[in-house]
């Protein structure tokens, strides 16, 4: 088991068996988004899933922690939803093959490495919707958040030939400091 699998199992393993809250991201976003599939990239217990579920998208959730995920089923069926979960390390080479095509991705609270893009690109059926919101340096500069996970300003702007940027802004949710984009493709 990866180092990076076996420390998310852990902090999902720790945490009370509460399903967990919607992000103001995904209340933010939804109604941009197109009727249809999602996929919750790094998904983790489904704080983004359960809420887009509820809202009668069609979700598909991926990460790299089972426990995480065996979180969000537990959660999902207590609700009576069906989100299919597949477990796959997103810093592999072809980690989301084999998924299919979806009208929108959303991408929240995770810095995807370079590599991933040209497979979330090549997952969105043309004209699908990239939603993607992750901490930004401010972050790392008031809390000390490594840099690393953080996106430096308008650096995902020109990310990918086939997404076209529709929105980018730099916001404040409670003490957080996010880079907030929406991409569609071409």
């Amino acid at each position: 088991m990866s180092a990076v699998r076996e420390k998310w199992n852990q902090r999902y393993g720790a945490r009370a068996q509460a399903a967990p809250a919607t992000p103001a991201f995904v209340t933010e976003v939804a109604p941009s988004l197109r009727r249809g599939s999602v996929l919750d990239v790094a998904a983790g217990d489904g704080a983004a899933s359960l809420a887009l579920a509820r809202l009668g998208f069609r979700v598909t959730a991926v990460d790299i922690a089972e426990v995480g995920l065996a979180r969000l089923q537990a959660f999902a069926a207590a609700e009576q939803l069906e989100i299919p979960t597949h477990c796959r390390d997103l810093a592999q080479p072809h980690c989301l093959q084999q998924l299919g095509s979806f009208d929108n991705i959303l991408v929240c609270r995770y810095k995807p490495e370079a590599t991933l893009w040209p497979q979330l690109a090549a997952a969105l059926v043309p004209g699908g919707l990239l939603a993607f919101s992750t901490f930004n340096l401010q972050r790392h500069e008031e809390h000390g958040f490594p840099a690393r996970f953080c996106v430096q300003p308008g650096e995902l702007a020109h990310i990918h030939s086939q997404l076209e940027l529709l929105h980018c802004a730099s916001v404040t949710r409670g003490a957080d400091s996010f880079d907030d984009y929406l991409f569609r493709r071409r």
